[in-house]
């Protein structure tokens, strides 16, 4: 791509909404202290579900929950909750173990390790471009301790619907005065971050942390940055 192109592309930029979930942070090493979590909480204060089952049971279980309710597959607090209310009537305790032991879960899910370029990334980029979220995941980004930084986040569970469909990329930026072709969506999955802002008609940014070979699959490739600092040059910033 020429630098013209490129340009071409980048000029009017306004906005900038990112994905969370291994944009921010890595999310693999998070879930897992989670489930962990609330395995050691109701091991703890609701002991016949421990007894049996392992933390890998809860989560195949948690699974067969998403493959009966595929209505539900945006709303990942409903199918852990649901998960649990099914294993706390199984068990004979009730259904409050729901909601106890999802709050140990969310509670541990909040407790991120940023990659070490998003605090200082995002204090450049604030002040000159107006920024947003956009996540599949159920991350709160006021325990976090991020809100601050950001206009709006929305989850797929707040619009009904999962990326790659446009709604959750249409629904962030509602009513903001913003055309989706003002506004950069930066995530790191190919597919659902790549493909579904090109389709809402956003400018997406992958953030290929890993360095990974682009995925010939999903199309063009798309602009491809590290971190948050190598975002900011792309769209123009002076260090």
């Amino acid at each position: 791509m020429t630098g013209a192109t490129l340009a071409g592309e980048l000029t009017g930029i306004r906005g900038i909404c990112f994905d969370l979930d291994n944009t921010f942070w890595d999310v693999l090493p998070v879930i897992e202290r989670a489930e962990r979590a609330m395995y050691d909480f109701l091991a703890l204060r609701y002991p016949r579900v421990t007894a049996a089952m392992t933390v890998e049971m809860l989560r195949k279980a948690r699974q067969e929950t998403a493959q009966a309710y595929p209505q539900m597959a945006h709303d990942f607090t409903f199918l852990r909750r649901q998960t649990l209310a099914d294993h706390a009537r199984e068990f004979g305790y009730a259904e409050a173990m729901a909601e106890e032991a999802f709050e140990a879960f969310i509670q541990a899910r909040n407790e991120v390790v940023l990659y070490e370029d998003v605090l200082p990334g995002l204090e450049w980029l604030k002040p000159h471009f107006r920024l947003f979220t956009a996540s599949n995941g159920n991350a709160d980004l006021q325990r976090i301790g991020l809100a601050h930084f950001f206009e709006r986040s929305l989850c797929a569970r707040q619009v009904g619907a999962l990326k790659p469909d446009p709604t959750l990329f249409h629904k962030v930026i509602e009513g903001t005065g913003l055309q989706p072709q003002q506004v950069v969506y930066v995530g790191d999955d190919p597919a659902l971050d790549v493909v579904g802002a090109r389709a809402a008609g956003m400018l997406p940014v992958w953030i290929n942390r890993e360095q990974l070979a682009w995925p010939v699959e999903h199309g063009p490739p798309a602009h491809a940055v590290r971190t948050l600092h190598e975002l900011g040059t792309l769209l123009g910033l002076k260090s």
